[in-house]
C-alpha cells in the first residue's frame, strides 16, 4: 500500500503529554485521527503517520505512497514536536522500517542505540 515507511524514537519526559499535544498541533494538518491502544494514527489521504510512546521515548512511523509526502509528514512531525518540546536538530533519527510496526525501534533499543532528545 504504502511505498515509503520510516520510523523514529526520541527519547524525552512526559511522553503521553507529548503525544496529546503532538496531535492537538497537528491536527488541522490532517484528514482524522484515531485514537488505538498502540498509538494515535494520524490520516494525511495519501499518508499515515502513527505515534506511540513508551516511558521516557515518542516512537514515530510515517509511511507514504510518494517521496514528497513522505518527507513532507516528516517535517511536520518534526517541526512539530519542535515547537512544543526542547529538542535537538539531531534528536530524530528516521530509519528504514520494515513490516512489522516498530520493529526496529525495538531492535535498536534492545542493544542501547537510542537517541536523546530532551528532558
Amino acid at each position: 500500500m504504502y511505498k515509503h515507511t520510516a520510523e523514529a524514537l526520541v527519547c524525552l519526559a512526559h511522553t503521553d503529554r507529548l503525544k496529546e499535544s503532538l496531535c492537538m498541533h497537528i491536527r488541522k494538518y490532517c484528514g482524522s485521527i484515531k485514537h488505538l491502544e498502540t498509538g494515535h494514527v494520524l490520516d494525511f489521504g495519501e499518508a499515515e503517520a502513527v505515534i506511540s510512546s513508551t516511558e521516557g521515548a515518542l516512537l514515530f512511523r510515517v509511511s507514504a505512497r510518494d517521496i514528497s509526502t513522505f518527507y513532507g509528514v516528516r517535517t511536520l512531525l518534526h517541526g512539530s514536536l519542535s515547537a512544543i518540546a526542547p529538542i535537538s536538530d539531531e534528536a530524530i533519527e528516521w530509519l528504514p522500517a520494515g513490516a512489522v510496526p516498530f520493529g526496529t525501534l525495538r531492535g535498536h533499543i534492545q542493544n542501547g542505540q537510542r537517541r536523546t532528545g530532551g528532558q
